[in-house]
């Protein structure tokens, strides 16, 4: 964590993190977040400000705590849960962004963005954003199809030509629960894996001049990469009903600023 006065910018570093602006009697003004700290902060004291509103802000802000992140989805998190404590009056809008999972089922098998929890149920995150996270299970239900693994009879018509056309059956269903695990895990050759196809398949539809598929899958892609970024500022709670944050690195932030 660093702390700065404004004339000292060039010290940040080119890296994601949460920044708070506060003036000269510490009083915090707005905290934002940015992919690369040292140019997003400067960029406040450009000429190409282009929010009238702030520029009058800015002349207040007489120090500025800096905390790097491992990924911008890290600092997104952060950033939500400082907004949703602190209500800077500079900032337009509070932890809008939901905090997303990922259900991973058995019975019946399933994979889906989820914003509700289910202790009995295996989940994946958090992640911020509602697009982004159905981006991915989207993704991920459609190459590793869970939904398929059931007895014939419970099958619809389509789903069991399909099924058979994929050969699949319900003896996969290990197999591709291990796979759907590995990605959300953080396996580098799974998540591999995962992007060459969605890219792949983006590629050839855009080569069929099918624009608006190519345009889902490529959303496919960000989300995926989105999700599988590292974080480690807020987890799934030990009952498994509910996220929770890293107490101590955010007590570490408002000691900053206190």
């Amino acid at each position: 964590m660093l702390s700065m006065v404004p004339d000292r910018l060039a010290d940040l570093p080119a890296a994601p993190g949460v920044y708070l602006l506060l003036d000269g009697r510490r009083r915090l003004l707005y905290v934002g977040r940015a992919s690369a700290l040292r140019s997003r902060v400067r960029s406040y004291w450009s000429a190409g400000l282009d929010r009238p509103g702030l520029r009058g802000m800015v002349r207040r802000v007489r120090r500025i705590v800096a905390v790097p992140a491992a990924s911008e989805h890290e600092a997104a998190l952060l950033e939500r849960v400082l907004l949703e404590r602190l209500d800077p009056p500079f900032n337009r809008t509070q932890g809008s962004e939901v905090v997303v999972g990922v259900r991973v089922a058995m019975a019946p098998p399933s994979v889906a963005a989820v914003v509700e929890l289910d202790p009995r149920i295996r989940h994946f995150g958090p992640y911020l954003g509602w697009a982004p996270t159905l981006a991915a299970a989207s993704a991920l239900a459609r190459l590793f199809p869970l939904h398929f693994c059931r007895p014939t009879a419970e099958l619809g018509t389509l789903q069991r030509d399909l099924a058979r056309r994929r050969g699949i059956s319900e003896a996969d269903l290990g197999a591709l629960v291990a796979g759907v695990v590995a990605v959300l895990e953080g396996d580098s050759d799974a998540l591999d894996r995962v992007i060459r196809a969605l890219e792949a398949e983006r590629d050839r539809a855009a080569e069929l001049r099918l624009y608006e598929q190519a345009g889902e899958l490529q959303r496919q892609v960000v989300g995926m990469r989105w999700i599988t970024q590292v974080q480690r500022i807020m987890r799934l709670a030990p009952t498994g009903d509910r996220w929770i944050a890293d107490e101590v690195r955010i007590g570490d932030v408002l000691a900053a600023i206190a």
